[in-house]
């Protein structure tokens, strides 16, 4: 699901793909809205990198606008066992080229009044489950997602919160296509509120396609939906679709993927493209 306004509007947008026997592709474990966990089996293990350009990406909480470029989007994927699975994932640094600027609602940084700001992304901890039927078919599960602060919110590009998710997934599927959802809700801490809260409803939708042997295509859309008439600052409702491709001939493969935002804080059109390795079967 979506961790928060400020990771959500860096998307590069990742094939959101199903795991065929290994996680799917670096960008697909940094982003995927849907992660269907049903084909993992106990020891996959992926390991990637990826970088992303976000145009015209808003943060409200420090007023700022501009373009985004996210270096460094780090994946790790592990299969704790039959259809589980955690991930750690996070942008190592970012740098917003600031076009346009507003009156912030925290103090920023004075290095910020140069035209351009930069600082570490957030990272998030992931673990899905899916012990509802079979690899080939329905299957079901949930999740559960903690983004932890590792931004300085006075860069004006972070909040410095925590978050939680709580997911319901199914997925459905065959050799070379799955379907897969997720809704859940978004336990978001208001970044200018001490010990106050807000919870939104999270949504998913993904749908991909394996060509061949080696590549993969896919389309989806997922966002937060705000269920308060006043809404926190920093806890907007946000949605995106997205569009991506992944080559995996060997234990190496390649992804790029393309993204639109529709509503809120997040870019009005991302690119990104990542390279990850998967250890052969023992």
């Amino acid at each position: 699901m979506i961790a928060g306004p400020v990771s959500f509007a860096t998307l590069a947008v990742p094939l959101s793909s199903g795991l065929l026997g290994v996680p799917a592709s670096a960008q697909a474990r940094r982003e995927a809205a849907v992660q269907p966990v049903s084909d993992v089996r106990r020891g996959d293990l992926l390991l990637g990198v990826g970088v992303g350009h976000g145009w015209d990406a808003d943060f409200p909480l420090g007023a700022l606008s501009g373009d985004l470029l996210s270096l460094g989007r780090v994946t790790l994927a592990y299969g704790l066992g039959d259809a589980a699975l955690i991930e750690i994932q996070g942008d190592a640094w970012r740098i917003l080229s600031i076009e346009r600027r507003s009156e912030p609602a925290i103090e920023l940084d004075p290095g910020v009044a140069d035209g351009t700001t930069a600082d570490a992304g957030d990272f998030e901890i992931t673990v899905s489950f899916a012990p509802i039927g079979r690899r080939r078919g329905l299957s079901g599960g949930g999740l559960v997602r903690v983004r932890l602060p590792n931004s300085d919110e006075r860069k004006g590009i972070g909040t410095n919160t925590t978050d939680v998710t709580l997911g319901a997934l199914a997925s459905w599927g065959a050799s070379r296509w799955r379907v897969s959802g997720v809704l859940g809700v978004g336990i978001l801490e208001a970044p200018l509120e001490g010990f106050e809260q807000n919870d939104v409803l999270e949504y998913a939708m993904d749908a991909e396609l394996t060509v061949g042997s080696d590549v993969r295509v896919a389309a989806g859309v997922d966002g937060r939906a705000n269920t308060r008439d006043l809404v926190p600052l920093g806890t907007e409702n946000l949605a995106r679709v997205r569009l991506g491709a992944e080559w995996r001939p060997h234990a190496w493969g390649w992804d790029l993927g393309v993204a639109r935002g529709i509503t809120g804080s997040v870019a009005d059109w991302s690119l990104g493209a990542g390279v990850s390795w998967t250890p052969p079967h023992r």
